[in-house]
């Protein structure tokens, strides 16, 4: 069936960032404080992504493992500022790496970062409204027109229909490289993708020291006595509030781009929550007087798409410690890789930050589109890595910043040196370069750093 209609131009931004998740809210900010003229659009009514629509209520990936110091700042620190309280001393305290229980548990006494998800929603909200972005929510991008290299035109649809957006630059921050897709750029898919996970919330909690032990050895025994079918972890995180916790166990596996696979994520997610609440409360003293108190409003996607870009990075970069002359942010997250049809937990293996470079944001023969977030240019082996929250938004900063610089100066992607915009990273708060390794020479100067763990 062929179908054709002409369709309005609804705006012409300098920057049209799509999706506002962690990579694409900062994108917006970034671009727009540089500058720019930007149209951010979102899907949902809010933006934060895995934080705020999964219920990942964690800072994963801002800190040094072994160090707990930031290797991400810019702003990652006015976000976790605001989640601590304002302090201004962010940057040189030390921090547990995620708010797991065991994370928790294990590192008593590192601050630590608790959301308040409508909080976050709340200083996003602010922030684009501060820098100038317009941000347009319920909204999506649904095809690409691209001619010779470049971006022409963007569909996005919404309930005023579909229309078109004209931009210069184009920040694809869907997570699944949509837009780039859309766009005709080449990308790589691996078939034994990670699995997808629903969090879920629970209210009037009471934790101790025997909570997570007790909940994995709930699950554990609900799936010999398969009661319970594919499962994760668990891993159970705070939230703001001493009673309440969010827990990443429901696993479903399937593809993130196929309607079918999300759908089913979604509908078995709300069945295994609630069978697993129903365990918790019934098992685990903890959770004696609980509530289950939501689901989240969306399944995470761990991976789909990574784009085929100007550079990949790779495992064996990671391993290597391979410098980057065209380093824009930090990747320190554990490479913890979700196996698709096991249940439990998983080994995770420790990795010394490392250099994450500008041409993995760069779909290759696209003149005026970046990506950024965990559709960046990665093999499978570095994005178990790099595809956490707080890596996204900082290359959401590079990628919002490099479309800025190049709208200024009239240029493509990647018609400026690569240390214009390093200088303008490090202006704004980045920690790269010179600046990194005075960071991460404290953690290479520690001792008895386990490699890997079962976590």
């Amino acid at each position: 069936m062929q179908y054709s209609r002409s369709l309005g131009v609804s705006a012409s931004p300098d920057v049209l960032v799509c999706g506002a998740g962690c990579a694409g809210t900062v994108a917006a900010i970034a671009a727009a404080r540089e500058g720019a003229s930007v149209l951010l659009i979102e899907r949902f009514g809010f933006s934060g992504g895995y934080i705020t629509g999964v219920i990942g209520a964690s800072f994963d990936g801002f800190v040094d493992l072994r160090s707990g110091l930031p290797v991400v700042g810019g702003i990652v620190e006015e976000f976790a500022r605001g989640a601590t309280g304002g302090g201004s001393d962010v940057m040189t305290r030390a921090f547990s790496p995620s708010n797991e229980l065991r994370e928790l548990r294990d590192t008593p006494n590192r601050n630590k970062i608790r959301f308040n998800l409508e909080g976050f929603k709340r200083q996003a909200d602010r922030m684009f409204a501060e820098s100038g972005a317009k941000v347009l929510y319920y909204t999506q991008v649904v095809d690409v027109i691209c001619k010779g290299g470049r971006v022409e035109g963007v569909v996005i649809a919404n309930k005023a229909g579909l229309s078109v957006v004209t931009p210069k630059m184009v920040v694809d921050a869907t997570g699944d490289a949509d837009a780039a897709a859309y766009a005709g750029a080449d990308f790589d898919m691996d078939d034994e993708m990670q699995p997808m996970s629903l969090h879920f919330r629970i209210g009037n909690v009471h934790i101790d020291k025997d909570t997570r032990d007790q909940c994995s050895a709930a699950l554990k025994e609900a799936h010999r006595k398969r009661d319970l079918a594919l499962y994760g972890g668990p891993w159970i995180g705070r939230l703001e509030a001493d009673s309440e916790v969010y827990v990443n166990a429901c696993r479903a596996a399937g593809s993130g781009i196929n309607p079918e696979d999300l759908t089913r994520a979604e509908v078995q997610g709300r069945i295994d929550a609630a069978l697993m609440f129903d365990l918790f409360k019934r098992h685990v003293p903890a959770f004696k007087d609980s509530y289950l108190s939501s689901t989240g409003p969306f399944a995470g996607v761990r991976e789909t798409r990574r784009i085929a870009g100007d550079s990949r990075l790779t495992g064996d970069d990671i391993d290597q410690q391979r410098s980057q002359k065209d380093v824009i942010a930090l990747g320190c997250w554990w490479r913890d890789r979700h196996p698709k049809h096991a249940s439990g937990y998983h080994m995770h293996e420790i990795v010394r930050p490392y250099d994450i470079g500008y041409g993995t944001l760069l779909p290759r023969g696209i003149d005026n589109m970046l990506v950024a977030g965990r559709c960046h240019s990665a093999d499978g082996s570095a994005l178990a890595s790099s595809r956490v929250t707080v890596t996204a938004m900082a290359m959401g900063q590079a990628a919002g910043t490099a479309a800025a610089l190049a709208c200024a100066k009239g240029t493509s992607t990647r018609g400026f040196k690569v240390s214009e915009l390093q200088s303008r990273l490090l202006a704004n708060g980045a920690v790269i370069l010179d600046r990194a390794e005075k960071v991460l020479s404290v953690g290479d100067g520690m001792d008895d750093v386990p490699a890997s763990a079962v976590r």
